[in-house]
């Protein structure tokens, strides 16, 4: 059983590092495409994760092209570093002392940087949207509604709590003996 586990976690490592690798390709392919953008437009057109919705955008106005683009690529990066956290609390994780306070602290993390998420791509999106739409008349589709990373940010936070506890029992446990 315990080789099972191990095993487990080792592939959930290695899948999250491949996670924070294609999580890093998109935001880099999006700020090739912004810089690009202002270089040769016609070329950003055809490049990696491209939204034409946004270059309709960018005849109309520069700054909201620019301000929309600059939201995606954060979402991007904040997921990212998402899946960097979590590579880096599986490297760390050891079943003989899963209750740590490392662990602890990178569940804590993970749970605030989802809840960063949810507030650039449903909070910050939604303004930028009304905004636009009130000086352009171009109406955006949400990116997403951005109600699963706040779903996900509470139950890590909850389960970062559980670790808390778990390493006050276990020092608790450690003076008594």
């Amino acid at each position: 059983m315990k080789i099972k586990t191990e095993t487990i976690l080792t592939v959930s490592k290695y899948l999250a590092l491949l996670g924070a690798v294609g999580a890093s390709i998109l935001w880099g392919g999006q700020l090739v495409t912004l810089i690009a953008s202002f270089i040769n437009p016609d070329w950003a057109k055809r490049t990696y994760e491209v939204d034409l919705n946004l270059f309709s955008i960018r005849e109309h106005s520069i700054g909201f092209y620019v301000y929309a683009m600059c939201l995606k690529i954060t979402i991007s990066v904040v997921k990212a570093w998402i899946w960097f956290v979590v590579f880096d609390l599986l490297s760390k994780l050891t079943i003989q002392t899963p209750f740590s306070m490392k662990v602890e602290k990178k569940l804590e993390r993970i749970a605030y940087l989802l809840l960063g998420v949810w507030i650039v791509s449903n909070i910050f999106w939604k303004i930028y949207t009304y905004y636009l739409l009130d000086a352009t008349g171009i109406r955006l589709a949400t990116i997403n509604s951005g109600d699963e990373y706040l779903f996900l940010a509470g139950i890590i936070y909850i389960i970062s709590q559980i670790f808390k506890r778990g390493i006050e029992i276990q020092e608790e446990n450690d003076l008594t003996v």
